[in-house]
């Protein structure tokens, strides 16, 4: 997807997909690429990704970010992919967009270092704020609501770190940021899961935390949604757990309650139905419910989850379909283009999108419609690139920061200022 840079936009979107670095490389040279403000690269795990990270500095300069992931959601086939790697270039006329790189290890401190991490994240943007008061002047109290000049992408490569992290995260921006992301991932079966990196300005770091701190004037928001619904009158109480580890269920072993719920007569037969079937946290202002999904049975009857669950949690189970994962793409889009102010002229969309979802459209057959219901929404020439991750980051609709699962995070630029 390539637009070009006329008089009357700011930005210009560029997307390249590529079996390497090299041919997206050339592919962006080819559409007149020179010198982007910033690169999004998302790259499959089978690739060298210090290679990726060396050659795209090299060859564009500027700023870079990204994950190496299972998968892509990728705008220019038009589907999902599992390969290669997939690059999103961003040039600006002048100082609108102001984006600041910065990655670092967490290990034993994972909240003191993200809430560090952030706020040098953000006090390294090179923003000059005139146009953000220009911006306010005239508007109403409402409508400032979306000016929100500050957006944080997180990559985390550090795998079950991620609530930990978003506490520190939290802490440093409090509601003075958007945040979105994902977690890198390694292989789209989770047959291992070993080689996660996180990309930031031509380094990689296996194990550490990239954020991306952005000051701009462009209008821009994030959305999120899942595809899945309640089943009614199939649900549990957690009433032991540890962290990710949820031990029992209304007083007895866990698995057991949970193939009692899904009519499963083993425990064997009950793990093989966790993609379909996850349980749900429902968030009772907004009635979104908050996918936590099951990763495997312990020899104990545990069960253990892809993101923590307390005690006292009311858990049910859900339940999805081809129409749903549709529209779950379609919701998440419409809240990132509400949280943006509604702009007329999108530059492009960033998805992150849960290696479960992927693998479920897959199953189902619904890959290129997800990614044509983004364009029927926001039009054809929208750039749209994505990764399949271990985990989104995102914000739920009654505005609670997390680390989420089987769930769609996206990230929306608009080639419009927040002054129209």
């Amino acid at each position: 997807m390539y637009q070009e840079m006329d008089s009357a936009r700011y930005v210009r979107t560029t997307v390249a997909y590529g079996a390497d670095v090299q041919e997206a490389l050339e592919k962006l040279r080819r559409q007149g690429v020179q010198s982007p403000t910033l690169t999004l690269l998302f790259a499959a795990s089978s690739l060298d990704q210090g290679e990726i990270a060396k050659e795209i500095q090299s060859v564009l300069g500027g700023h870079s970010w990204g994950l190496s992931c299972a998968g892509h959601f990728n705008g220019e086939q038009g589907n999902l992919s599992t390969e290669g790697i997939l690059l999103l270039a961003i040039e600006q006329r002048g100082d609108v967009l102001a984006p600041c790189v910065v990655m670092g290890k967490i290990d034993g401190q994972e909240e003191e270092r993200a809430q560090e991490l952030t706020r040098q994240a953000f006090d390294g943007a090179d923003f000059s704020p005139e146009l953000l008061y220009i911006g306010f002047t005239g508007k109403r109290a409402s409508q400032m609501l979306q000016a929100n000049p500050f957006t944080l992408l997180v990559g985390h490569s550090s795998v079950g770190t991620e609530e930990a992290v978003l506490r520190g995260i939290s802490r440093a921006v409090g509601r003075g940021a958007r945040v979105v992301g994902g977690t890198a991932a390694d292989r789209l079966y989770l047959d291992r899961i070993t080689e996660t990196y996180a990309h930031g300005d031509g380094v990689i770091d296996k194990g550490g935390l990239s954020l991306l701190g952005i000051a701009t004037t462009l209008k821009n928001g994030v959305g999120m949604a899942n595809a899945f619904r309640p089943m009614d009158a199939k649900g549990a109480f957690v009433t032991e757990s540890e962290g990710r580890v949820v031990k029992t269920l209304n007083h007895r072993p866990a698995a057991d309650v949970y193939a009692e719920l899904i009519g499963a007569s083993s425990w064997r037969e009950a793990q093989q139905r966790f993609s379909s079937n996850p349980m749900g946290i429902i968030e009772v202002t907004a009635g979104y419910w908050q996918v936590r999904s099951p990763a495997l049975i312990q020899e104990d009857g545990s069960i253990v989850f892809f993101s923590a669950i307390p005690k006292g949690s009311g858990l049910t189970l859900l339940e999805a379909d081809a129409s749903s994962r549709v529209e779950s793409v379609r919701l998440a889009v419409r809240r990132a283009l509400a949280d943006a102010g509604s702009p007329k002229r999108v530059a492009a969309v960033v998805v992150f999108n849960c290696i479960l979802c992927h693998q479920q459209a897959l199953c189902l057959g619904s890959g290129t419609d997800e990614v044509r219901a983004i364009r029927e929404e926001l039009g054809e020439h929208v750039a749209v690139v994505g990764a399949s991750t271990y985990g989104e980051t995102g914000t739920t609709v009654a505005g609670t920061i997390g680390h989420h699962n089987q769930t769609i995070t996206v990230w929306l630029l608009a080639d419009e200022a927040i002054t129209q």
